[in-house]
């Protein structure tokens, strides 16, 4: 996110965030926070929910380039993490208004296509498309679970065993879904 006005309106939102549900927030509330004009706002994003998806999509420009599965994808982990501990408030809101359901198609393309990624580069023989398909989504259905049931039980699971837990299966996962059957 190269542009300061942009971050501005960014960090605007999230101060909005903290107090609305997203359904309530308005360009106004954001703008008045940001002191910019709807013009510049409008300029960067093209409503409320884009702004929300800026933030998601941005979480995977600070992942690590190819990665392992399990080094990638708890990467992803502490990142939401310490957005759940910078941003308690906000994500409280955002799952008020969205559901975890909700949350997680914020997440799902981007993370189909990084999980694609990981699992071709660590295949040993190409797999056909629809088996390559299942078992990105499988792996995001699971991966993607584990995270909201971690946040669902408000942190009742410490953060790094959550994370040594899924390191494990992660790496138990790639090693037996990509040996030469996918």
């Amino acid at each position: 996110m190269p542009s300061f006005t942009k971050r501005a309106i960014v960090e605007s939102f999230l101060h909005v965030a903290a107090k609305k549900p997203l359904d309530k927030i308005t360009v106004r509330d954001i703008v008045d926070d940001c002191g910019v004009n709807r013009n510049t706002f409008y300029y960067y994003f093209q409503d409320v929910y884009a702004v929300l998806e800026e933030i998601c999509h941005g979480v995977f420009d600070r992942l690590p380039d190819g990665e392992p599965l399990d080094t990638t994808l708890l990467a992803f982990f502490d990142l939401f993490v310490q957005f759940s501990k910078s941003h308690p408030r906000v994500l409280r809101t955002l799952l008020i208004s969205q559901g975890y359901d909700g949350l997680e198609r914020y997440f799902a393309a981007d993370l189909d296509r990084l999980i694609s990624a990981c699992l071709t580069r660590a295949a040993t023989a190409p797999s056909a498309p629809p088996l390559q398909r299942t078992a990105t989504v499988l792996v995001r259905h699971a991966f993607f679970g584990t995270v909201l049931t971690w946040l669902r039980e408000e942190h009742g699971a410490d953060a790094e065993e959550t994370k040594r837990a899924l390191s494990q299966i992660l790496r138990a996962v790639e090693a037996s879904m990509l040996s030469d059957k996918l």
